[in-house]
């Protein structure tokens, strides 16, 4: 028996964006399998998770959903996911920080490899507000290699994939990369 091929996530987010609701729900599905593995590989980066890669794939997919802008391709669709689940976590760790005050919570921190690898593990952990910090610090410096580090990072992108996000040669990005890590994790060595 045949199935039908189901269409490339490209061609289902340009029909989402024409008002079709049967190529949003097909998008979605389409990509939610990849987006809980890219979750649950960051998830596995913190201290102690707030959330599943489930919840923070669907906290991100509310925050795409109230967008008014609508994802072009597969590889811009990512970026957004990436940006989203970045600030999921980001807004976790403020409330964590907000309950700190008051609660004695420690901090959300993620497991970096930026930080030395013959390190300790727990040396090898930062906060998720220094990290957010540090990008932020690092756009004002050079937008392109803050953006690369969100898409690799935070959305699990590839190499040639954050390319064609950037419109940018995947040699570019290897390099943007390169830079960047050093650069943030020397910063958040500090």
């Amino acid at each position: 028996m045949h199935t039908p091929r189901q269409p490339p996530l490209t061609e289902l987010l340009q029909r989402s964006a024409d008002g079709d609701k049967q190529a949003q729900d097909a998008a979605w599905s389409h990509i939610h399998d990849q987006l809980r593995a890219v979750a649950r590989v960051r998830l596995q980066r913190e201290a102690a998770p707030e959330c599943q890669p489930t919840e923070l794939v669907h906290e991100a997919f509310l925050k795409l959903d109230g967008l008014t802008l609508a994802p072009r391709d597969r590889s811009h669709f990512l970026a957004l996911a990436a940006r989203a689940m970045r600030q999921v976590l980001v807004d976790q760790a403020r409330a964590r920080r907000a309950e700190k005050r008051g609660g004695g919570q420690p901090a959300l921190t993620l497991k970096t490899n930026w930080i030395d690898h013959n390190a300790p593990a727990e040396q090898q952990a930062c906060d998720v507000l220094d990290l957010h910090e540090a990008i932020n610090h690092l756009a004002t410096m050079d937008e392109r290699k803050a953006e690369a580090v969100v898409l690799s990072y935070f959305g699990g992108l590839t190499d040639s994939e954050v390319a064609d996000a950037l419109a940018v040669s995947e040699p570019t990005v290897k390099r943007d990369l390169r830079t960047a890590r050093a650069w943030l994790a020397s910063t958040l060595a500090a």
